[in-house]
């Protein structure tokens, strides 16, 4: 991340780390919908037999969905993710059915796809959403004033935040009301600071994403390397442990 607000604000990083998040509530809704309908659909048709093939065809599916999400992760993580695990070999029917679904990338991405959606979509959209307002409010002075406002008979232009009902001067009221070139401008500086601030918030949630994918694909600890790090001894431990040799007299 850049240290300067404004130069990270014109960088490729963060725009596409909006795109990233606002692709994945699109994205991660549709591929939530079908992994859990084909998953309980092939469920509930094992008592049948006929849920054995579409197990196989879930997890599959299940499969290409991660590499599709390994591929989107390239806007946020230009050196990309590490490669996939290959699925175990296996021949005849039920030994292709038992691989499928021992197959960890395929645990993971079905834990990954149903159980980490809601929060991962929560997370994106409220993030998405302050960032997309943030920038729409530094355009506030070009286009307040046509927003209409009504209050007892009466209409004017500007824009409300609060709880105005006799007019933003009137009786009662109370917020913020942007109806003059100056508190529109002010409005917008006001917009400008946070927006710069926030982009720091949105790269990193894209990040998040980034790494939750990371761990279906490799299925490691991200904090696996400052662990070894913290557990491995240091050189002055080291040579506190060597034998120490007398020289004979």
């Amino acid at each position: 991340m850049h240290r300067n607000p404004l130069r990270m604000a014109f960088s490729a990083g963060v725009w596409a780390s909006a795109w990233y998040l606002f692709g994945y509530l699109i994205i991660g809704t549709v591929v939530f919908s079908t992994v859990t309908t084909m998953a309980a659909t092939s469920v509930s048709l094992v008592i049948v037999w006929a849920g054995l093939p579409l197990l196989i065809g879930t997890a599959y599916f299940i499969r290409g969905c991660v590499v599709m999400e390994r591929g989107r992760a390239r806007s946020v993580v230009p050196e990309g993710l590490p490669a996939m695990e290959p699925m175990g070999a296996a021949d005849g029917f039920f030994a292709n059915l038992k691989a499928s679904w021992q197959d960890r990338v395929t645990q993971r991405g079905l834990v990954h796809f149903i159980v980490l959606y809601v929060p991962l979509f929560a997370l994106s959209t409220v993030v998405f959403a302050i960032w997309l307002s943030f920038l729409g409010m530094i355009t506030l002075p070009i286009w307040y004033r046509y927003l209409p406002y009504d209050f007892d008979g009466q209409r004017i232009h500007g824009m409300a935040w609060g709880y105005f009902p006799h007019g933003p001067h009137g009786k009662d009221a109370i917020g913020i009301w942007i109806g003059s070139d100056l508190s529109a401008a002010v409005a917008a500086a006001v917009a400008l600071v946070l927006f710069l601030a926030w982009n720091y918030v949105l790269v990193a949630t894209a990040r998040v994403h980034a790494t939750a994918i990371r761990v279906v694909v490799t299925g490691r600890d991200p904090l696996s390397a400052a662990r070894r790090m913290l557990e491995t001894p240091g050189p002055l431990s080291t040579a506190a442990a060597a034998p120490h040799h007398t020289a004979e007299i």
